[in-house]
């Protein structure tokens, strides 16, 4: 997501640095192979492709609508479901058919309120082809004090990952459908915004990243889990959306002042990574990505325009071909 203050919850909408709207003029127009769309102020955060249906589906911090955008930059409401404020990570399992949405509230929908504005960590789950709804989990309950649902993953045996920005936690819902608190951890807290994207590695481990302090984390499904910090060459703050291209080869959306995507690789089972290449996002804060086909596409989800309330109001946007 984006750096902002947790006490920034009480006014109207969250403030940003300014530093992104100075930014702004070094950034282009879509190039070439990347998929322009117009979605009137939708502000997708997060993205998935659809491989059975060949197209890309993103959610809404503005509506919480899901939508499909096809290869030729067609956008088409798909799911609208008044319990979703903001539609955050969004992940296909294809397998079972069904769209997982992370749900939380910035304070930028139209549909925020006192009740929810950061203290909402939800979960939804819809049949990806009809998007009928399939299930609806509350996860804030389950620890007091502030809440945003940001990014979730899967498992192999289909249990739900999920980070929550503002608590210390990552919840898990597993595939009988039961929430819980799967680790809570000291190394997880800090100013703004916290855990953010998060990924499944195939050898059984998760990958996880912290905005705010530019960390990686590799957790283990053992009980408890274990948590080490994966060396990097540097700190990536802004972190945020994060894909697989190979198990060794990892994309890494990077918002705040980065405003790029950046390609992780490791031959050490992730206790250790290296950049091995970056690439400038064409509009401020991207916020994901995804790989459809052999090709990775980052968001531009323009969210600084969003959350600072002098900026004009967007309605274009861009998935950006890395």
């Amino acid at each position: 997501m984006h750096p902002f203050t947790r006490s920034s919850l009480t006014r109207p909408l969250p403030w940003l640095v300014a530093a992104p709207l100075l930014l702004a003029a070094q950034f282009t127009l879509a190039g070439a192979g990347d998929i322009a769309f117009r979605a009137n102020t939708a502000y997708p955060e997060g993205v998935a492709w659809s491989a059975r249906q060949a197209t890309f589906l993103v959610g809404s911090i503005r509506h919480g609508t899901i939508a499909r955008v096809s290869p030729h930059g067609r956008y088409t409401p798909f799911i609208r479901d008044a319990a979703l404020i903001s539609s955050t990570g969004l992940f296909l399992d294809a397998r079972r058919n069904t769209l997982w949405v992370a749900n939380g509230d910035v304070g930028g929908s139209v549909r925020s309120s006192a009740a929810t504005q950061g203290k909402l960590a939800a979960v939804a789950a819809y049949d990806a082809t009809t998007g009928e709804r399939k299930a609806y989990h509350r996860l804030d309950p389950l620890v007091p004090g502030a809440h945003f649902a940001n990014d979730l993953t899967l498992d192999a045996a289909g249990n739900v990952y999920v980070t929550d920005s503002f608590s210390p936690v990552i919840y898990r819902i597993d595939s009988a459908g039961k929430a819980s608190v799967f680790v809570q951890d000291p190394r997880f807290t800090g100013e703004g915004f916290n855990l953010n994207g998060i990924v499944y590695h195939p050898d059984g481990y998760l990958l996880v990243n912290k905005h705010n302090s530019g960390e990686l984390f590799r957790i283990s499904l053992s009980e408890p889990p274990e948590i080490t910090a994966v060396q990097l060459p540097e700190a990536l703050k802004g972190a945020d959306g994060m894909v697989w291209r190979a198990p060794g080869r990892l994309t890494l959306v990077q918002n705040g002042e980065a405003n790029r995507a950046v390609e992780l690789v490791s031959s050490d089972g992730w206790k250790s990574a290296r950049i091995q290449g970056t690439r400038k996002s064409s509009h401020p804060f991207p916020t994901a990505a995804a790989v459809a086909g052999r090709e990775v596409y980052i968001l531009n989800a323009r969210l600084d325009s969003l959350l600072s309330p002098d900026a004009p109001k967007v309605s274009d946007f861009v998935l950006q071909k890395y």
